[in-house]
């Protein structure tokens, strides 16, 4: 054993971890550089570069940087033999970095400038990293192990930054598409959430624009771990679970549920976008991207949508998602490559007021009345009176209150039946709520409408009746219930 790996051979014993400890390399055109994603207590990338017979080695805990002037802290640590360069596996419990290691990325690199304080600028020409990099021994917090490691600018190089993507939106039809050439996912009940994770740490960015991380930190806090690389985005969303393992949005406003993310789209890996891929090839990467983990989860995908439909219907889910493969990822666009099938009837409405409470509701509420835009004026659609726990009443009637108005925000006060006109109380239409319903009336309106919870991930103004439109491709034929 060298010299140089005295220190890597203490902290390990030979008998009980899969790690090699010796071996040479055949002579080579240029030295190689190695990035191994380590998941161990702590999740980091070990970037390791072949100097003097070893492979010199730090541990990056954000992941290299992507983007240049970024720089990311690097923990200089023992040196590892060469055999190490191709090393993936698992290290057992009760050994030094226990934990799973597998390859990022390697490949060869050019020694542009070694300093006398030991700092390095190299030319990397990996699978992934291509360009000029700087480990420089910054001695942070007085420590001579925490060094830097900084992506350069370059002459001559694309402007780099960091996009912002929107999400892809789905058009609702009565059926399934008719014909092959569809792929099916379910279609979940929760939050649609871009998930932004860079330099390893992740970001939930609703459909609006808004910043969800805060409100769902467990779900953020294992995207980095359950993402292969520290730099991604990938589309999904945010589902609460009952008691029964079952997506429900309710189960989202009760607060205490089991979270899950189901991710089903990627729209950037390592820097680069993928929206302009076919959805086939970017459901392959995102599969090769997500590591095993208890709360980011791939989202089923299936060929038979007959009956994922019915298995969906049988166990209560919102619907089906039919998409095509061939198709790339338009940001913000609602058209026939992705569309939705409902098990019922199920959507956004505005709160525009509520009937006062009569019997063990006196002092509360007894119904919501509901809206939606149309022709840039609120249309009464009817009233909904049930769903509500006693929390959610009062948590509404808190929400209510400071919205109250005099006038109805219709152009005309409609006539409910059974209410008295003294006997609402209108409000601002502000409050976005999902509701659950049989089926519309011929006229209009919602029957057997049922409270599921308040939305905040979508503009007021922007809910409306949502139309099935024509399903033109038809239906798939049932050929086995057991795919699904």
């Amino acid at each position: 054993m060298s010299k140089k790996l005295s220190e890597y051979e203490r902290k390990r014993k030979r008998e009980q971890t899969p790690e090699p400890f010796g071996g040479k390399r055949g002579k080579a055109k240029a030295p190689i550089f190695v990035v191994q994603r380590h998941d161990a207590r702590r999740l980091h990338y070990d970037f390791r570069l072949e100097r003097d017979g070893v492979l010199a080695s730090w541990a990056v805990p954000k992941g290299v940087p992507l983007e240049p002037g970024q720089q990311h802290l690097a923990v200089h640590v023992e040196d590892h033999p060469l055999e190490y360069g191709s090393f993936e596996g698992e290290i057992p419990q009760g050994n030094y970095g226990a934990g799973t290691v597998e390859i990022w990325d390697r490949g060869t690199y050019e020694l542009l400038e070694e300093k006398r304080d030991g700092g390095l600028t190299v030319r990397l020409h990996g699978e992934r990293l291509e360009g000029t990099w700087a480990l420089v021994p910054a001695h942070l917090s007085g420590d001579e192990k925490n060094w830097l490691i900084l992506r350069k600018r370059e002459e001559g190089a694309p402007p780099s930054g960091r996009r912002v993507y929107r999400p892809m939106l789905a058009t609702l039809t009565k059926e399934l598409p008719r014909g092959e050439g569809w792929q099916y996912e379910p279609k979940w009940d929760g939050y649609r959430a871009l998930a932004y994770v860079r330099g390893g740490d992740a970001k939930l960015v609703s459909r609006r624009g808004n910043d969800l991380t805060e409100r769902f930190a467990l779900v953020a806090k294992e995207l980095a771990k359950a993402l292969r690389t520290p730099d991604a985005v990938v589309d999904g969303e945010v589902v609460a679970l009952d008691s029964d393992g079952r997506a429900t949005f309710s189960a989202m406003q009760q607060g205490s549920a089991r979270l899950a993310y189901e991710v089903f789209d990627v729209l950037e890996i390592d820097g680069e976008s993928t929206v302009d891929l076919p959805l086939t090839e970017r459901r392959a990467r995102l599969e090769t991207l997500l590591a095993p983990n208890p709360v980011v989860q791939l989202s089923g995908s299936f060929a038979d949508g007959e009956a994922l439909l019915e298995a969906a219907t049988e166990q209560g889910l919102e619907g089906v998602m039919a998409k095509r493969p061939s198709s790339r990822y338009t940001e913000g666009g609602r058209g026939r490559d992705w569309l939705k099938i409902k098990t019922h009837g199920r959507q956004e409405f505005v709160i525009c007021g509520y009937t006062k409470g009569q019997g063990r509701r006196s002092g509360s509420f007894g119904a919501l009345v509901l809206g939606v835009q149309r022709g840039g004026e609120w249309e009464w659609v009817g009233n909904v009176g049930t769903g509500f726990g006693e929390r959610a009443i009062g948590e509404l009637l808190d929400k209510l209150e400071p919205l109250r108005r005099d006038e109805p925000p219709f152009p005309v006060a409609p006539k409910m039946p059974k209410v008295k006109k003294g006997d609402v109380v209108w409000v601002e239409p502000r409050l976005v709520a999902e509701v659950e319903f049989a089926e519309w009336t011929h006229d209009g309106h919602l029957r057997a409408p049922s409270f599921q919870g308040l939305r905040d991930d979508k503009p007021a103004e922007d809910v409306r009746r949502e139309r099935p439109v024509e399903a033109k491709e038809g239906k798939v034929k049932l050929s086995n219930l057991d795919k699904v």
